[in-house]
């Protein structure tokens, strides 16, 4: 089952209608406040980390250029596992850091769906990418495709449950 996920650094820009997941800031400039959440209670909570500091109450890692680096994200994964055994960690990328990002893990040992998922953003209007392998989410509509302030995201992994 594909569930739609919405994201903005404006969390009243998102529409709610449709919308199975929101996912928001926990820290970094644009940090959503918890009333921010209250807004969509029907909605799962999908909470992002975007400077590597927030392990155990954000279960995405914003790894784009002025958040967290792909050295950050071996930390962030491993403090995760450590104060959530068993727990989903996702890296938020794009296709320029994604490369980046499978160095860095794979020199630390880590391995893509053994201990780490992907949301890649292609924002281009492109659902999927070429290797769908641990691929939790595509972010495949910014601005130019929502009309809004806000991104939309196809989720295709039913295992996947956001939280902190």
């Amino acid at each position: 089952m594909t569930r739609i996920m919405r994201d903005s650094t404006t969390p009243g820009d998102i529409p709610t209608h449709g919308l199975d997941i929101v996912a928001g800031y926990v820290n970094g400039s644009f940090a959503w406040k918890p009333a921010d959440f209250d807004r969509f209670r029907h909605a799962a909570h999908a909470r992002i980390d975007v400077n590597g500091t927030a392990a155990a109450g954000a279960g995405i890692l914003d790894v784009e250029t002025g958040d967290a680096t792909p050295a950050t994200a071996v930390t962030w994964v491993k403090a995760r596992h450590k104060a959530l055994p068993g727990a989903y960690a996702v890296i938020y990328c794009n296709r320029a850091t994604l490369t980046p990002l499978f160095n860095a893990m794979n020199a630390a040992g880590l391995h893509v769906v053994t201990d780490f998922h992907l949301w890649i953003a292609t924002l281009d209007g492109t659902k999927t990418v070429h290797d769908m392998t641990g691929v939790v989410a595509v972010q495949y509509a910014g601005e130019a495709q929502t009309g809004g302030h806000y991104d939309e995201s196809l989720v295709f992994d039913d295992e996947w449950h956001p939280s902190a």
